[in-house]
């Protein structure tokens, strides 16, 4: 009996059964199906239909909740000029990550505090996917930085990062984060900020 695949982009085994729930042998048949490249595992248990996917559109099935920050987000708004090789996202869960042939996907913990902060739905693409704004994915990341004590700290990381600031970081999003991290760096991110007049009022 021939199986035809759906036309929805990611399945997991739970769709995978309900398809294949006239075959006998479903793990045999799951595993002709990634053999042959019909279907393409993104992890145990959840597949791809098709190789022409953008790899952001994946990694909140992948590993969720999650959304897509810190270089990877960075990259995508232009921010920095260096081409990502991973696709890096924030959670809310452990510290994961994941490598298939779309590429290596990192999930890396953020307070759930700030999880909901800045978020934007991007619609442009194979499927919606959630990405962190320009300024939450400069929060996400500078917040992995210790040592800071100056704003002198934040000049020289970001000219280290060749980080380009849009001129209108969001303030509310930088406050609201500088209490949920509780970080120093973040806290000096949002002083640099503000007497460089790089906030929207």
């Amino acid at each position: 009996m021939q199986t035809i695949i759906p036309k929805e982009p990611i399945l997991d085994i739970g769709y995978m059964r309900h398809v294949l729930r006239g075959v006998a042998d479903q793990r045999g048949k799951i595993a002709r199906l990634l053999k042959s490249g019909e279907l393409i595992s993104l992890r145990r248990g959840l597949y791809a239909s098709r190789r022409n996917l953008d790899p952001l559109c994946l990694a909140g099935s992948i590993y969720g909740p999650s959304y897509i920050s810190f270089e990877t987000a960075l990259s995508w708004h232009g921010m920095i000029p260096e081409r990502v090789t991973e696709f890096v996202s924030a959670t809310i869960k452990r510290a994961a990550s994941f490598e298939n042939d779309f590429g290596r996907f990192r999930y890396q913990p953020v307070p759930k505090a700030v999880y909901p902060v800045g978020i934007l739905r991007c619609t442009d693409s194979d499927l919606p996917f959630l990405i962190a704004s320009p300024t939450k994915a400069l929060v996400d990341r500078i917040a992995r930085e210790a040592g800071f004590r100056s704003m002198a700290d934040v000049a020289r990381w970001l000219k280290g990062m060749r980080i380009e600031l849009p001129s209108g970081l969001d303030r509310s999003q930088l406050c609201e984060c500088a209490d949920g991290y509780g970080r120093p760096s973040v806290r000096w991110l949002v002083r640099f900020a503000e007497k460089n007049h790089l906030v929207e009022s």
